[in-house]
């Protein structure tokens, strides 16, 4: 996928959404050119606008090099200065996020959506920090209760003292409040229709 455009590249995420749409029984066709939407989905006989963005494969989230990949989509429109505004509901309906690598489609209401996205890897499930953390906190609260002191929890669990009290502090460590939680699958056709009623 190297070697292919990114106008190509975007072309092949409508059209694969086309495919998706009609293979979910629905009525699906491009949409003309120069259209704040790529595709035209007839739903129980409504016209529905469909922008559709595309991304080759995940991607590290910039402020975390160091982090397993995400899929990040960059939804609004090109502004001026490098900006990027919002959709509205006269120009889109539905947002299909095309992840190309594993040519899986996210669908979401236009009022569901933010300039820029991430969405986790659903093969990645369970790899990421704060859920090896989950993990971790359980194990070090059960040692605790077992009577081990901090120094031997760091040597069971080969971590650091400083992670142990982290772990034993009660507090959540589960990321929550943006979609960089969120996994890529939650997002079905028949869940963003059924927002859409």
């Amino acid at each position: 996928m190297k070697n292919i455009s990114d106008l190509q590249i975007g072309k092949a995420g409508e059209y694969l959404v086309c495919a998706d749409l009609i293979l979910h029984s629905h009525i699906a066709f491009p949409s003309e050119q120069g259209l704040p939407f790529d595709v035209v989905l007839n739903h129980d006989g409504k016209l529905l606008k469909v922008q559709v963005k595309t991304t080759r494969a995940p991607k590290h989230i910039p402020q975390r090099k160091t982090d397993i990949p995400a899929y990040i989509f960059h939804i609004g429109i090109n502004g001026k200065g490098a900006s990027r505004k919002k959709y509205d509901s006269k120009q889109v309906d539905i947002f299909a996020l095309v992840a190309l690598d594993s040519k899986r489609i996210a669908y979401l209401p236009f009022f569901d959506t933010q300039t820029t996205m991430n969405f986790r890897v659903p093969e990645l499930r369970g790899k990421y920090h704060d859920e090896q953390g989950v993990v971790l906190k359980k194990s070090v609260l059960e040692l605790k209760a077992k009577g081990m002191s901090s120094r031997e929890i760091a040597a069971t669990l080969n971590l650091k003292r400083s992670n142990v009290h982290k772990y034993s502090a009660n507090i959540s460590i589960e990321q929550k409040g943006t979609n960089s939680g969120v996994y890529f699958d939650t997002f079905t056709l028949d869940r963003c229709l059924c927002l859409l009623k």
